[in-house]
Parts: structure tokens; C-alpha cells; sequence
């Protein structure tokens, strides 16, 4: 069954299941999936995805690699998907022209970052890069990280003084990765810098080897800042003793807070949400197609 959940920080959606987990670990028996998400039950603006047997690499993360010698590093930043906990790799700044594409000499920075792994979490990570000369363009590489870390960034500063950030992007779906075990997808994936409250619907198609078609589909509420304004509404109705309507608006947020990830119709989770935002009259609430 496919189960979805947010992380503590709301910062990311995750979606477990057995044949996701088979998929990531066993990839090699799989030509196909087919990612499938819509919000508040939008099909007009749902979201595909697609993933084949060409670039099923599920933990591949790259970053643009700066060229430019005058740049100093100041930092390589991870972070906990679960706490939202970032750590910077390096103790100390590190200039780029010790460690140009260019040369080859990039692979001097390799064991700088290996040891820190290997201090913070006992794992060995693998490290490549690629340079293509026409261009001058330095692609780094790394895979094989702890289940619950992602690499965010790196962070330089140019002669100025002026700090520039080079994000690393994920592969093979931009704002959307794989752990050991589970999907991620962030925000951005949906359009946005931040999540927004709602009933989030994911539908998994995995084609096999052999031909087979599984398909699993789930629903869930998202509930980043909803919980809090209903709690806020519900003070307020008790002092004005709107027992009524305190209960309605009690009760909705349970039904959609229990009605997660039961299997069932997506609709009737989309129409307690709606209900939900009228009573609430909430800025926060993402009402539309509902």
C-alpha cells in the first residue's frame, strides 16, 4: 500500500510502499514508472512524471562545479530531509584554483568530503566528475549518501566579497529524489517555495521486465499550518459559545487527519476540505478544484 506522509519541517512529502522500495532497490527489473500527483483533486493541472529504463540512476545528485580560479569555497552544505538540519563539510575555506575541472585536480577535494562523512555518518559515498572542455563546464557528482541526507549546496565567495550559491540539482526528475527506501519531493516540484495545505493525491505506475502494470495510488492531508487555525478558530467560537459550530470545524480536521492514507475515495477527502476552508475562511488553505 502506498502511504504518504510530510517530514517534522514540512519542508518535503514522502512516499513509501513495497514496490517503491523494490523499485529503488531492485531498479535493474523495471523499464518504467509513471508519477502521477494532483492537489485538492485538480486533474486539469496534474503533474506527470516519468522515469525509464534510460535513467533509472535513483541517487544521482550533481552540481554545476565552478571554473572560475578567483572563487574561494566557503562551504558544502548537507542536510537532514527529516529535522531540516543543515552542516557545512568543510572546517575551513578552500580556494578553486586548487581544485580546477580543468586539471583534474577536483579529485583533491574528494577525500576532504569522504572524511567528513565518514566522521558524521561511517558511510562511503562515491564521487565523480566530468569536464567538458568545449563549454568549460564541470559537472560533480556524488551518490551512495546516508538514507536521510541530501546535498543542498555550495557556497563561494568572488573578489568583491559578494557570496554566490550553486544549488545541486536532483536526477533524473528536478525537485523530486529517492532515499534507500522512499520518494521526496519538495515543494518546488508542485510550483511553489512551500508547501500549501491540501489534499494531496500520488499515483505510482511501475512497469516490469516482463511487462507488468502495478499501479498504486494514495491521498493526503497535508496539514502544515491548518491544525494551528483551527485551533485558533475553535477558541474563538468557544468564547462567543458557538458550540456548533465549534464542533463542525472539530470534527472536519479529524475526519481529514484519520482519512489520510485510508485507500479511499480522493473526492470525499477533497469535499471535507473544502468544507474545512469555508469555515475557516483560511488564507492558507489551497481551496481551488475542491
Amino acid at each position: 500500500m502506498l502511504l504518504l506522509s510530510k517530514t517534522d519541517n514540512c519542508n518535503y512529502l514522502e512516499i513509501k510502499s513495497e514496490t517503491l522500495s523494490d523499485f529503488i532497490s531492485n531498479s535493474a527489473n523495471y523499464t518504467n514508472l509513471t508519477i502521477t500527483t494532483t492537489i485538492n483533486c485538480c486533474d486539469d493541472t496534474a503533474i506527470t512524471s516519468e522515469i525509464n529504463e534510460d535513467v533509472i540512476d535513483l541517487r544521482k545528485w550533481t552540481l554545476n562545479f565552478p571554473v572560475d580560479s578567483t572563487l574561494i569555497m566557503q562551504g558544502l552544505y548537507f542536510e537532514d530531509i527529516y529535522t531540516g538540519q543543515q552542516w557545512n563539510a568543510f572546517s575551513t575555506t578552500y580556494p578553486v584554483s586548487t581544485y580546477m575541472c580543468s586539471t583534474g585536480d577536483i579529485t583533491l577535494l574528494f577525500p576532504i568530503i569522504q572524511a567528513w562523512f565518514t566522521a558524521n555518518f561511517g558511510v562511503t559515498v562515491t564521487q565523480t566528475y566530468t569536464y567538458n572542455a568545449i563549454n568549460n563546464v564541470c559537472t560533480y557528482e556524488i551518490t551512495d549518501l546516508p538514507t536521510n541526507i541530501k546535498p543542498v549546496n555550495l557556497h563561494t565567495k568572488n573578489v568583491s566579497g559578494v557570496d554566490l550559491y550553486t544549488y545541486f540539482e536532483y536526477f533524473p526528475i528536478n525537485n523530486l529524489f529517492f532515499t534507500a527506501n522512499s520518494m521526496i519531493m519538495s515543494p518546488q516540484y508542485f510550483g511553489g517555495n512551500e508547501f500549501v495545505d491540501g489534499i494531496y493525491s500520488v499515483e505510482l505506475t511501475f512497469t516490469t521486465e516482463s511487462g507488468n502494470i502495478i499501479t498504486e495510488k494514495n491521498c493526503f492531508f497535508l496539514d502544515c499550518k491548518t491544525a494551528c487555525e483551527v485551533s485558533t478558530k475553535l477558541k474563538e467560537l468557544q468564547k462567543i459559545k458557538e458550540v456548533e459550530n465549534a464542533t463542525n470545524i472539530f470534527l472536519l480536521h479529524y475526519t481529514l487527519t484519520e482519512g489520510s492514507n485510508c485507500g479511499c475515495n480522493c473526492s470525499e477527502l477533497c469535499e471535507l476540505f473544502r468544507k474545512l476552508c469555508l469555515e475557516l475562511n483560511s488564507s492558507s488553505c489551497l481551496c481551488g478544484c475542491v
